[in-house]
This record gives structure tokens, sequence and C-alpha cells, in this order.
């Protein structure tokens, strides 16, 4: 398996946080992709992923997707995969849809229902010698949609929330904006898809994920991350990840590690 990650051009840092590829076989085994705050445009060249639901039942992905917020985790596996993505910055939903995130929360919609003529682009991605060349097609197709500028004001609150781990409080949230609290919750749904406090949740529950990965201490872990207590903690992981903070000590699925990272 061979996972790489790419900073976007300045053209479009704004909206973009990075590219990433993806190529290889996997086991063909379900694995849990949780929750990171971003939203993806997700293009399949190899075998598209396939998608498990909680039900039991199970169906490929769509050649390309668009991949809203999530708040629980997404059940996928593969075989043999070639991917290429376009990860967002977490205020960028609105500006890249066109239209307010919060309509994509929870979906992987396929990407031919938001954008015309995605699958020649899946197409150049496969015959694409490189990954230099793969990024330009990326690239190149994102300068062809009318692409957005994010609000200003969200994209401090998530800057704050990020730097902070999750903890900032929405009274420094909406000092920083100069938003109401309800302006900012209403702000952040059109921008980013989420509300400001499962942002911070999710942040959060990433940066435990990352410490636990590390062989901290649950105990440590929960205190570092700004839990109550552990069992503050073990909530936000059934919550958010459907198991135990203990299940990622020594997880070595391919999608789940690489995929889940915010």
């Amino acid at each position: 398996m061979r996972y790489a990650e790419f900073a976007p051009s300045p053209r479009f840092a704004a909206v973009v946080e990075r590219y990433w590829i993806l190529e290889g076989r996997g086991s063909g085994v379900p694995e849990p992709i949780l929750p990171d705050g971003r939203t993806e445009l997700i293009f399949h060249f190899g075998a598209p992923f396939r998608h498990h639901r909680t039900d039991g039942t199970s169906e490929p992905q769509p050649e390309a997707i668009f991949a809203g917020q999530i708040t629980g985790p997404v059940f996928l596996s593969h075989e043999s995969a070639g991917v290429a993505a376009i990860r967002l910055r977490p205020a960028a939903g609105r500006a890249v849809l066109g239209m307010p995130a919060s309509g994509l929360t929870g979906e992987l919609a396929p990407l031919d229902a938001i954008f015309a003529a995605t699958s020649r682009l899946a197409e150049r991605l496969a015959e694409a010698g490189s990954d230099a060349m793969r990024i330009a097609l990326l690239e190149e197709w994102l300068g062809a949609r009318r692409i957005g500028d994010p609000r200003p004001e969200v994209e401090a609150a998530v800057a704050a929330i990020l730097s902070t781990g999750g903890a900032a409080p929405v009274e420094t949230l909406t000092a920083l904006t100069g938003l109401s609290r309800r302006q900012l919750e209403r702000a952040f749904q059109h921008e980013v898809g989420l509300p400001p406090k499962s942002l911070a949740r999710i942040v959060r529950l990433q940066r435990a994920v990352r410490l636990v990965r590390r062989g901290r201490r649950l105990a440590d872990v929960a205190l570092a991350c700004g839990f109550y207590d552990q069992a503050h903690m073990a909530l936000d992981f059934r919550r958010l990840a459907l198991a135990p903070a203990s299940t990622w000590l020594h997880r070595d699925g391919a999608l789940s590690v690489l995929l889940s990272g915010g």
C-alpha cells in the first residue's frame, strides 16, 4: 500500500488542505474511517472502495464522490485501490460546493450529481504516469470550477478550534468573530457543515486517537485532550468512533490509520 500527501499550489491554498493518493492492494476487510472535520472530493481511478453499512449490506462507491462531513465512522474496504483525492479545509465546503455544506453532511454523494463530467477525469488519472501529473490534473479540474472564498470569520474560528485541540470555548469564538452564538452556529453549518461544538468534539477525538496510538495511558490521554475524565472520553469514542479508545492502541488496518487522521 502506498499513500502520499501533497500541498496545494498557492492558487488553491485557501480551500485545499492537501491532496492525497493511495495505491495498492488491501485485505478486503471493512475498516472504520473516523470523522476528521474535513470534506473531500474523491476520485477512484482503480477499483472503487466498498462501503459497508451497519445493517450488514455493502456496495461499491461511485467512481467519484463528494464525502460530506461525518459524525461517525464510515466502514470501507478494498482489494486493489487507486485513489486521488482533494481534502478541503474545514471552512471551504460551501466555497467549493456553491451550496451550503450542511446539505451534504453525512453523505457520500456521487460527484456527477454536483459537478458535471467527472468520469473523464478518473480516466485521465488512471492514465497519468506520476503523482505530479495526477496532482496537476486535480488542480486543472478544480480550476475549471467556480470556487468562492471561505468566510474569514469562520476561518478564524476554525483556526482557533484546531490550534487549541478543540478546547476553544464558544465565548472565545464569538468574541473572535464578532458573531452572536446563533450567528456563529448558522455560519458554521453553512460553511463547514457542522456546528462549532461538533467540530471541536471531532478535533479533540482526533488528538486522542493520535495519543492512544503512541501508547499513552488512557487516563493521561483524557487529561491531555481536555476531557473531564476518562469516562467522558469513553463517551465521545462511543459516540464518534463506535468503539472504545483502546481499540486504537494496536489498530494496523491501512485505511483506518491513513485516512482517519485530521
